[in-house]
């Protein structure tokens, strides 16, 4: 967080660029900072709905599952509803998950909402190395008055049919930033991605 190279843009799909626009959009149409869920209409939100999670944080700080896509349980050969984010990894990937969102936390206070892109890796159950991007951000849940967070995530690799994800290892990017501010620099299309991105592969 913070540098230099913040301000280099660091999206592989395109996909993911419009996940990051559907919620830059919303939160500018609803004049707010974070949106509610109700901000971003169903209609924006189909094309993303089989690879989008949702999330909502207990009172011990774990992020428990409300809701899985139907790509990312098919890319992870399991729904993950109701299950706990970090179910899926590996103890590095859960050490390395805690000290950033830490680190965020200590840096811009316990109460600030997040917005979290990272570059994953796992072992497939065909022993092969994948890599996905995830980008999660926050928005408001009227029925308990809570911040909660929408992730789209997406494979860069093509995977096999009936080929799934048996292990995630730490990411291999993060970045992380405040929410509530302006749109980072560096949230878009990263001009020299070579990412071949298949649409009905999702991570």
């Amino acid at each position: 967080m913070g540098g230099p190279q913040d301000q280099n843009p660091a999206l592989q799909s395109p996909k993911t660029v419009g996940f990051a626009d559907l919620w830059y959009r919303a939160r500018t149409d609803a004049k707010t900072t974070i949106p509610a869920k109700n901000d971003m209409p169903l209609m924006d939100l189909a094309p993303f709905m089989p690879n989008l999670a949702m999330l909502k944080h207990e009172a011990d700080g774990r992020a428990r599952y409300t809701l899985f896509g139907t790509g990312l349980a098919a890319a992870f050969g399991q729904d993950l509803t109701g299950q706990f984010a970090e179910t899926p990894m590996n103890d590095e990937a859960r050490a390395k998950l805690e000290t950033v969102i830490g680190d965020f936390y200590e840096e811009h206070g316990r109460d600030a909402p997040f917005g979290r892109w990272t570059m994953s890796r796992a072992r497939t159950s065909t022993g092969r190395l994948i890599e996905f991007e995830n980008l999660a951000l926050p928005y408001s849940e009227a029925s308990d008055d809570s911040i909660r967070y929408i992730a789209y995530a997406i494979t860069l690799t093509t995977l096999d049919y009936g080929e799934g994800m048996v292990e995630r290892f730490p990411d291999t990017a993060t970045r992380m930033f405040n929410a509530e501010t302006d749109r980072p620099a560096w949230l878009h299309q990263d001009p020299e991605s070579a990412a071949l991105v298949v649409e009905a592969n999702v991570a």
